[in-house]
Parts: structure tokens; sequence; C-alpha cells
């Protein structure tokens, strides 16, 4: 949720917005919604630039991964004031793998909801 506010502050997100709708802002919209917005290889290859471009834009230090101090860094620049158990939470619902970051793959898919 967090990251999907951020990334709506973002230039980059809005061809995300435009072609996902609701469910780039709301994953369980989006899951509710299934795969719609897919429409053909070529678009996918052009989302799935946009969503690298994107997290990258987020990952700072370059590390890989969107780690909590970025988070807190982020929304702090969009006038947010987060706890690091708020941040962590987050990040938590997000992080399959449990590193306690968010990886490029995590994100795509937080994006993609589908």
């Amino acid at each position: 949720v967090l990251v999907v506010a951020v990334a709506s502050q973002c230039s980059v997100s809005s061809g995300i917005n435009a072609e996902y709708g609701e469910g780039a802002r709301n994953p369980a919209a989006a899951q509710k919604a299934g795969k719609q917005g897919k429409t053909s290889n070529g678009a996918d290859i052009a989302q799935n630039k946009k969503l690298e471009d994107l997290f990258d834009s987020l990952d700072v230090d370059e590390s890989g991964f969107i780690d909590e101090e970025e988070i807190i860094k982020l929304t702090e620049k969009l006038g947010e004031k987060m706890s690091i158990e708020e941040v962590r939470e987050l990040i938590g619902q997000v992080d399959k793998d449990g590193d306690g970051r968010v990886n490029k793959d995590e994100f795509k898919r937080l994006m993609s909801a589908k």
C-alpha cells in the first residue's frame, strides 16, 4: 500500500495507473478483477519496463531493494511520518521471501496485482 502511494507521486506511474486503473492503487481490487488490463505481449513488455523504472526510482541507494530507510525518507518527502513498526508492517505485507526488504519481483507483483 505504501509503495503504491509513493508510486502514485512519481511521473512514471501515470502509465501504470492508466492501464491498471484501481488495481494500481488497490491490489485487492485488482485481484478481484483478475487479469484485466493485460493486452498483448508488447504491452506487457512496456508495462514491465515502467515498473522496473519506477522501482529503480524508489531504490535510492541502488541496492536492488526498497528498504525501511528508503520508505521512511520517501514518506517524509510526502509529508507523512511513519514509525519503524509501521514501515516493517507494510514491508511485511509485500515481502514474500521474508528478508525485510522489497525486491523488484515483489514490487512488480504488488503493482501488477494479477
